[in-house]
């Protein structure tokens, strides 16, 4: 990587690349640029054409209950691909991409906790490095990179510890995940790149709900997949004591956009919430909602699991990713110094955990036929 030449201001940006857009977090991101900056927004989507690339992100919009005509004349769908030399583009589209843009938000990646690092490194990793290059070539760009707790909770050796936001684990005490260890190396990558005098700033937000207004959310995390598969098979394990804790999308979307326009540099910010709700009141939420659910030992449950889950796609995630679930007993406390600073006077802060946030959930839900309408 060439050396970093001053960077374009991010105040006001004129033109923002933006990957992922075509996905949840994507779709908040985009929405949020929309609201507050005047810039043009360009967002990279694997697509055979533009029309086709623009079309993915007004469904994502539309999915998750952001779409607004407004949006769709500020978005500009760059159909390529994360993975490939100069991702895709004609050298003179590429070219001009370059010069162009003023700043970089990196969300896209394949996200799948059960899948093992060889197979996520195209695109976590390849992906990151085609990123750092293109905000190096014509003129330098800041890079906002969306990375994970997770990659930070992996320092955690007892409970209640408390991870600070400056924390870079090394590979040694990383777990087995696949998905982690990609998040782990494009950390490592961002850190290189501002040692070489390129702006990075790295996000690790916790676990992401949908939006605190709505309860939009994407249906395959294995939070959501575990609630499912308690209201269709009608029971749910002892959770006595078990917290569950979310960051809505809408904040996670707002922050990363404030702190870009800040101009933050080298700095890692955690976008977690402060706040937990007990698992129990998830089950006790779903219970008002007219579910029949009751309380059943782990082993019945996971064969009545195990015999469903081969006519039930989601059932079978489920089954696959139980045991990944963080439903934590002890849950780290996260530093959040950075991210307090940056948003300090900007009056976004994160909603807190509450049975109403669950209920626009369960009510999304049901809506969109993830879960089934009580009888």
């Amino acid at each position: 990587m060439p050396e970093a030449q001053i960077p374009s201001g991010v105040a006001d940006p004129r033109a923002v690349f933006v990957t992922g857009a075509a996905g949840f977090l994507g779709a908040h991101l985009v929405w949020q640029l929309a609201r507050h900056t005047d810039a043009e927004i360009r967002c990279l989507v694997r697509a055979a054409d533009s029309t086709a690339a623009h079309l993915r992100i007004m469904d994502a919009l539309r999915r998750y209950r952001l779409w607004h005509p407004d949006i769709a004349a500020r978005v500009v769908a760059v159909p390529g691909n994360l993975t490939e030399p100069r991702f895709g583009l004609a050298a003179a589209a590429y070219r001009t991409q370059c010069t162009e843009v003023d700043v970089v938000v990196h969300n896209g990646a394949r996200v799948n906790h059960a899948e093992p690092y060889a197979r996520l490194r195209a695109a976590n990793v390849t992906g990151t490095e085609s990123i750092l290059r293109f905000a190096c070539t014509g003129r330098s760009k800041p890079v906002h990179f969306v990375s994970t707790t997770s990659v930070g909770s992996a320092t955690v050796t007892r409970p209640r510890l408390t991870v600070l936001e400056a924390s870079r684990p090394g590979p040694d005490v990383l777990t087995g995940n696949g998905y982690v260890l990609s998040k782990w190396v494009g950390e490592e990558l961002m850190a290189r790149a501002a040692e070489r005098g390129l702006p990075t700033v790295i996000y690790r937000p916790d676990r992401i709900c949908g939006s605190s207004r709505t309860g939009a959310t994407s249906p395959d995390d294995a939070a959501w997949l575990l609630i499912r598969a308690a209201v269709l098979l009608g029971g749910v394990p002892p959770t006595r004591g078990t917290e569950l804790s979310l960051v809505p999308a809408d904040y996670v979307a707002a922050a990363i956009v404030r702190i870009m326009r800040t101009g933050a540099d080298a700095e890692v910010h955690h976008l977690v919430n402060r706040t937990s709700l007990p698992l129990d009141t998830v089950w006790e939420r779903l219970r008002g909602k007219g579910f029949d659910i009751d309380l059943t030992p782990a082993t019945e449950l996971a064969a009545r699991l195990a015999v469903t889950a081969g006519t039930d796609r989601d059932l079978a995630k489920a089954l696959i990713l139980g045991e990944r679930a963080t439903f934590a007993r002890h849950r780290p406390t996260w530093d959040e110094a950075n991210t307090r600073q940056a948003l300090s006077g900007s009056g976004i802060v994160c909603p807190p955990m509450t049975a109403d946030l669950i209920d626009r959930h369960i009510d999304y839900f049901i809506d969109t036929g993830f879960l089934p309408r009580p009888v």
